[in-house]
């Protein structure tokens, strides 16, 4: 099972001889077994307690340790982001000989599990919630698991259009696949972008022929996603929408499993600006005692400013609630622009710090609207 690092990961050893323990952590990325480092990333030594009853005990919590070695990324690439952790905890006695201990390999990703878990939640599909809201003609991904050798396959009114099958891989970049019904190695989501990321020069235009065949015809339309493996068979349910009128912005989070998520706002979005700036009284006078009316007496300096977004969800399905609770935990967030020149990522902060669950027993209608700050100052200071 893999280790969530925003949650904490405990290794123990208990022996009645046992004095000290010594825990030898490895990290790396890469091949799992050609690619272990010669030497762990830390070594730490822990005595041991005895408790009121049972054998002496030493606890060790690892997953700060790890997560220094673990920070997903970005932009537009959809790639699976872990490391591979291998623990060597060795239990010592007071003449330093051996008194238990543990060894194994696993993965890591940037993940966490609530409180109410009583351990980690493990599964092939690595989002929570059982049903998409997808935006028409454009791609949508599904983060896999792929340790269990599933096959993902896609539908549209109980015909199959399209199927991938993974095997399991000792690559710490093929631990997450994101799957399309076009496969697990596209970026592009529109096919807007399609056209823009291909070589030689390419150029989109835009015409009413092409419009007209886009209103008429949906591109890898899909209704239903089967994931199976050797435990069974899950199922996600897509609900395809249209939207005319707004502009839909696709955010994309890092969600409970460590991986990027991607959910539509398919409303009304709001820009905003906020300036902050200090001033001063300029002397403008000259040496005879004349002056320009044109110049500033009361000057800005230290301009900075910062631009907010607020996104509406449109209407959706409670099942969602999940989906925001975890956008809402999430520490790193990202909004999609597509521009003249292609796709645009820019990284952004959830402003909104509070939110109170919708359903339709109570609320009739889900739907929320959350602010978010972009992640960098308007004007350009990185030095």
């Amino acid at each position: 099972m893999a280790i969530q690092v925003r949650s904490p990961h405990f290794e123990s050893v208990s022996n009645s001889s046992l004095s000290y323990g010594i825990l030898k952590l490895y990290i790396w990325t890469g091949d799992k077994n050609t690619d272990v480092p010669t030497n762990p990333i830390y070594t730490i030594r822990k005595s041991a307690i005895t408790p009121t009853s049972g054998n002496p005990i030493v606890t060790f919590e690892m997953s700060e340790l790890i997560r220094d070695y673990l920070d997903v990324e970005f932009d537009g690439n959809y790639s699976g982001q872990g490391v591979w952790v291998k623990v060597d905890l060795d239990g010592k006695n007071s003449s330093d000989g051996q008194a238990g201990g543990t060894e194994y390999t696993t993965i890591a990703f940037d993940g966490y599990y609530y409180f109410e878990e009583t351990l980690p939640t493990s599964s092939n599909i690595m989002i929570t919630n059982r049903k998409l809201f997808v935006l028409e003609d454009n791609t949508f991904r599904i983060p896999i698991n792929t340790s269990s050798s599933p096959t993902v396959t896609f539908l549209k009114d109980n015909e199959v259009v399209g199927t991938t099958s993974f095997t399991q891989s000792d690559e710490s970049s093929e631990q997450i696949k994101y799957v399309s019904i076009y496969g697990d190695d596209t970026n592009w989501d529109s096919f807007k972008e399609r056209v823009l990321e291909d070589t030689g020069n390419p150029v989109f235009e835009s015409s009413k022929c092409l419009q007209s065949f886009f209103n008429e015809f949906s591109i890898g339309a899909v209704d239903k996603i089967i994931v199976s493996d050797s435990s069974g068979v899950k199922i996600i349910n897509v609900e395809t929408l249209q939207e005319c009128k707004y502009e839909p912005k696709k955010v994309t989070f890092i969600n409970k499993f460590g991986a990027l998520q991607d959910m539509y706002f398919f409303k009304k979005s709001v820009e905003s600006m906020n300036v902050e700036k200090e001033s001063y009284k300029s002397n403008i006078l000259n040496y005879d005692g004349t002056y320009s009316s044109s110049n500033h007496v009361y000057r800005d300096f230290n301009v900075v400013a910062k631009e907010s977004i607020t996104l509406s969800s449109g209407f959706l399905d409670e099942e969602y609630n999940k989906v925001f609770k975890e956008m809402m935990l999430s520490e790193k967030v990202w909004v999609t622009n597509i521009t003249e020149d292609g796709e645009q990522v820019l990284p952004i902060n959830v402003k909104t710090g509070e939110i109170t669950y919708k359903t339709s027993l109570n609320d009739k209608l889900v739907q929320y609207t959350i602010q978010f700050d972009k992640s960098f100052d308007t004007v350009n200071n990185i030095r």
